[in-house]
């Protein structure tokens, strides 16, 4: 199976990553680029206002890229006249026997191939995609200094958070006020962590059904109870020390605590946390007027655990959406985030979402949301709260993926725990899109 990427390629010849000197078409000819050109995401060739100096004269025109040079054949180039413009047909692999490719007018356009001209540590990781192997890199890393493989890191850590807010705002109510739409967006990033793999844009519409409920309207519109009072107490730690510890309250003193909260409790019933979760069910589908369970097409039943079904995760997405609603924004600058998301976590009427899941969103959702609050109320103690808990950061990683990472080289040790490396494993190594990647960025230039 060919898994070569062509965009690759096309990172090698828009930064030009690889040597000049010495550059030759396939008949000889002295070549110089003297500037890539500009990518074409439309019909015709690939790269328009290139500038190639070709022996003694200066071409101006377009620059077409292929694998090998019978792809200008196959795709029939030489009967579109939009290829008239090339010229230069740029290849890894030269298969035609140093033939020029020919364009409808006639016209013989040069080739170049430009597998010899690749860096040697290139030229390693070009091979490596031909093989049904999953780190590209594997065997290149080991060149790279650790001071450099953690700065790379940090900066994989620091691509991953902004990922992670840009998809918190993304669903983000901008008309709202912000503790409001802070609220609503949080409870939005929420159900999208419960579902599983292809059923996260189904929850986010159920999300918009529940935010947009009567039901939700009431008990945010009563949120200003908060709960800190059956939550959390502060002590001092000493009469020298001046910063307070947050001190839990026990599971059995904070549903006590809880139900002395009439305001809340009274809308937080057995009857109408079942109800609102039967609601959702209903609205997606998934049950009959019966109550039995319906497998739809639009929904994906193939998750492996029984606690990772849909008919599971919407009424766990219900409650925690209805406890979140009670209370007030405030609270989450006040209490310490990760105790106050397992307070979240412990479902009374539904199971509650397993240690994997509720850490998923954790790492998720709960944290760049809680740090963009503090960002927009000018909160600088969260913030700084919220990315020193981040530089710990540690998740649960496959070890089948430690062991991938740790056998092509890289320094074994708890930055491997990182959730940036688990994103970066799934959304680039796995689809090998080097050319993104900060590793393949320092090998070129190195």
């Amino acid at each position: 199976m060919d898994i070569t990427r062509e965009d690759f390629f096309h990172f090698l010849w828009q930064h030009l990553h690889f040597t000049q000197k010495g550059l030759k078409t396939t008949f000889g000819e002295e070549v110089r680029v003297i500037h890539p050109g500009y990518r074409n995401d439309g019909d015709g060739a690939d790269y328009r206002l290139s500038k190639i100096l070709l022996g003694d004269l200066l071409f101006c025109g377009d620059v077409e890229l292929h694998k090998s040079s019978s792809e200008w054949y196959r795709h029939g180039h030489q009967r579109d006249s939009r290829y008239e413009r090339v010229i230069l047909h740029v290849v890894i692999h030269d298969d035609l026997g140093k033939r020029n490719v020919m364009a409808s007018d006639g016209t013989r356009i040069p080739t170049l191939e430009l597998r010899s001209s690749l860096p040697s540590s290139l030229n390693k990781l070009w091979r490596s995609w031909h093989r049904p192997v999953a780190l590209a890199c594997s065997g290149l890393v080991t060149d790279i200094s650790p001071d450099r493989f953690h700065a790379i890191i940090k900066e994989w850590d620091r691509q991953y958070f902004q990922y992670r807010l840009n998809r918190m705002l993304s669903l983000y109510p901008s008309e709202l006020p912000i503790s409001a739409a802070w609220k609503q967006m949080l409870i939005k990033g929420i159900f999208e962590g419960l579902g599983y793999h292809k059923n996260q844009q189904n929850m986010v519409k159920l999300a918009d059904f529940f935010l947009s409920s009567d039901r939700y309207a009431k008990l945010a519109g009563s949120s200003s109870c908060s709960l800190l009072p059956f939550l959390f107490h502060k002590k001092r730690k000493s009469a020298k020390v001046e910063t307070d510890e947050y001190i839990m309250t026990t599971s059995a003193q904070f549903d006590t605590g809880f139900h002395q909260n009439t305001s809340l409790c009274s809308k937080l019933s057995t009857e109408f946390i079942q109800r609102t979760g039967r609601n959702l069910l209903e609205k997606a589908g998934l049950i009959t007027s019966t109550g039995n369970i319906i497998n739809r097409t639009d929904w994906d039943f193939s998750a492996s655990r029984p606690s990772n079904q849909p008919s599971v995760r919407v009424p766990q997405a219900a409650e925690l959406g209805l406890r979140i609603a009670c209370v007030p924004a405030a609270d989450w600058l006040h209490t310490p985030t990760h105790s106050l998301w397992d307070y979240f976590c412990n479902l009374q009427h539904y199971p509650s979402p397993g240690r994997t899941r509720r850490d998923t969103i954790f790492h998720n959702v709960i944290v760049p949301s809680v740090w963009l609050l503090g960002q927009w109320l000018h909160d600088k103690e969260i913030c700084r709260s919220v990315m020193k808990f981040r530089v710990n950061q540690r998740v649960q990683i496959p070890p089948k993926v430690i062991k991938l990472f740790e056998d092509g080289g890289f320094p074994p040790g708890k930055h491997l725990l990182r959730p940036s490396v688990l994103h970066h494993f799934k959304y680039h190594c796995n689809e090998k899109r080097c050319h993104e990647c900060s590793i393949m960025k320092h090998l070129v230039q190195a």
